[in-house]
């Protein structure tokens, strides 16, 4: 049995996924072309991802499934008040915010020591570290004007977009 911490904290990260969709789809409005419309509709095909498979621990749990109007609204928020960076700086940005505030959340759920007692909630944490890892990497793959940055996002998706290039 996982404690209330982990679905508490779970749960956050359920809210995390929500200010993500919210976040990216805004930054979408701000686009300058088909490959940027790439990277940030793959990112929030992640947080989508994510989100779908957090719910279901999250039901058995006993937490509120419901979207949570104060991340959306901080996603929306943060994303417009970010629409005038230059697309490199908003990718600096974003992997400084990783680094310092979403992985730090996400890793501590691989921390709870409960891997024999609940498997589904321990893969769940797993999958949750590697997430927020494939964001930055594809932050940090922009910053270093890397080719391919999304490449991280390839095999981590079960739903990709395809790729302008590739028409």
């Amino acid at each position: 049995m996982v404690s209330d911490t982990y679905r508490d904290s779970l749960l956050g990260v359920y809210h995390g996924e929500q200010f993500g969709e919210a976040f990216f789809a805004t930054l979408l409005k701000f686009t300058e072309n088909d490959e940027q419309d790439f990277i940030l509709g793959s990112l929030l095909q992640l947080e989508t991802e994510g989100k779908a498979k957090v719910r279901p621990l999250l039901a058995r749990l006993g937490a509120s499934l419901e979207d949570d109007p104060k991340s959306i609204e901080r996603g929306v928020r943060m994303a417009c008040d970010m629409s005038q960076m230059g697309w490199q700086d908003k990718f600096k940005a974003m992997a400084a915010g990783i680094k310092e505030h979403g992985l730090p959340q996400y890793e501590a759920l691989m921390e709870m020591d409960f891997a024999d007692e609940d498997a589904e909630a321990y893969q769940t944490a797993l999958f949750i570290g590697e997430h927020e890892r494939v964001i930055l990497q594809v932050c940090e793959n922009i910053v270093a004007d890397t080719p391919n940055p999304t490449l991280p996002l390839a095999d981590f998706l079960d739903f990709p977009l395809s790729s302008p290039s590739a028409d």
